[in-house]
Formats: C-alpha cells, structure tokens, sequence
C-alpha cells in the first residue's frame, strides 16, 4: 500500500481518514464500485463520530476500507495490462 499513515496513538486516525479520502478521490473507478467505496468510507467515519467511540475499532474499520479500495485499485490495475 502506498504511504499510507500509519496509527501511533493520539489522534493518528484524522490523518488516516483524510489519506483514505484523497486516495479514493484520485480513482478513476466504474459508478457503482466508487459508490459502495464511499457508502463503506462514510461508515468508518460515522463509526469515529460517535461519542466515545472505540478508536481500536474506528482503525480496523479503517484498514478494511483501505484493503477494499487496494485490492479494487490492483484489479484495475491488472485489467489494462
């Protein structure tokens, strides 16, 4: 995966998201596979808005979203070569 910020405690999960949003973002992806990537996006987030949400857990939700969106990324990847 590229250069993707790594958690450290504190509050390393901002920039996490904020990496993950870009990332999607630069995707060149079919409509309904950038939708259901951000419908799972817009989750993890709403899972770090909540009061006194589980950090633990807002990063695995996290590493799932990014692992989905990587593995999209090397499928299309593949297919044009």
């Amino acid at each position: 995966m590229a250069d993707v910020p790594q958690p450290d405690g504190g509050d390393a999960l901002a920039p996490r998201l904020a990496w993950a949003r870009a990332r999607l973002a630069e995707q060149d992806l079919p409509t309904e596979i950038r939708a259901r990537l951000q419908r799972q996006f817009i989750a993890v987030c709403d899972s770090a808005k909540v009061p006194a949400a589980d950090t633990t857990a807002c990063q695995r939700r996290l590493d799932g979203f990014l692992a989905a969106l990587e593995s999209v990324v090397a499928k299309k990847s593949g297919y044009k070569n």
